[in-house]
């Protein structure tokens, strides 16, 4: 697909080196839409600044991150111009400052438990994803956190979990909802060993894949049916962790989101979204920018 863009590029007039290096930028784009089992059909201009802080995080400096965008904004002219999407969601991004992203499309306490509530168990695949749904609504846990679940870190006659450590985040232990602690014994006892052959962990996708990309996007795709508003499991954990802080105090609820960081964690009290919010339209202004 990456190719028909290069060719479109070329018919754009750019030379050579220009057309490999906007190829390279959505390359890498991709890749990160991959990584957050995002469909390319459902981004906004939200989205994309969530990429841009991905960038920042990386050490990535405003004027690298405007070419990538606009690496981005050509890749998404392509598509337009091909009617895969109907409108471009990167057009008119000028970044101007440090890139400062904040909770956003959240969904209430009650709209996560009635997705967990909601959704139907008709084979083994569908248990298995409302334990996952579970761990998203409940725990707030990450996708490479789901991937490196076992078995052991159940601990079921206690009603807890052992979330391990990874790249990003801190290992904590979290206490399971006890309807939770049901369809996980079930999922133990009866549905995963007919789901997987030699995979030692918890989850597994299809063909015993450890990447659970592919079943994070089909489980997108039904929770929307559900709620519309549902866009991705990294807006469900914005919205747990959002919820948290109403009942619970700072440091509790950053033991409990895994962050390593308090200033993490307090992005997402509700007295800092107006601050944020003004702070995303100064340095963020839109308009003014050629799509191409």
């Amino acid at each position: 697909m990456t190719t028909n863009f290069e060719a479109y590029l070329a018919t754009q007039g750019f030379k050579p080196a220009t057309v490999l290096q906007h190829h390279t930028n959505a390359c890498y784009f991709l890749a990160y839409i991959a990584e957050t089992s995002l469909a390319l059909e459902q981004l906004t201009h939200t989205e994309l600044l969530d990429f841009a802080d991905h960038l920042t995080g990386e050490g990535k400096s405003i004027n690298i991150i405007n070419r990538i965008l606009l690496s981005v904004r050509y890749y998404f002219a392509w598509l337009q111009s091909i009617g895969h999407i109907s409108y471009n969601p990167g057009a008119g991004i000028n970044l101007k400052g440090a890139v400062r992203t904040i909770p956003h499309d959240l969904l209430s306490k009650t709209e996560l438990e009635a997705l967990y509530n909601s959704y139907e168990i008709k084979d083994e695949r569908t248990h298995r994803n409302k334990v996952i749904i579970g761990l998203l609504v409940y725990q707030a846990i990450t996708r490479e956190e789901l991937e490196k679940l076992r078995p052991e870190y159940l601990k079921l006659r206690e009603g807890k979990i052992q979330i391990p450590q990874t790249g990003k985040q801190n290992g904590r232990i979290l206490p399971l909802q006890p309807y939770q602690i049901l369809d996980l014994q079930e999922y133990i006892l009866l549905i995963r060993p007919k789901l997987q052959n030699k995979s030692e962990r918890l989850f597994t996708g299809r063909n015993d894949l450890q990447n659970l990309k592919n079943t994070l996007l089909h489980l997108n795709h039904a929770l929307r049916k559900l709620n519309p508003k549902v866009k991705h499991a990294s807006q469900i954990r914005q919205s747990v962790i959002t919820e948290w802080l109403k009942e619970k105090d700072l440091r509790t609820v950053q033991y409990m989101a895994g962050h390593r960081y308090v200033s993490s964690t307090e992005r997402y009290q509700e007295s800092n979204l107006e601050e944020l919010k003004e702070a995303l339209n100064k340095h963020h202004p839109l308009g003014g920018i050629h799509t191409g």
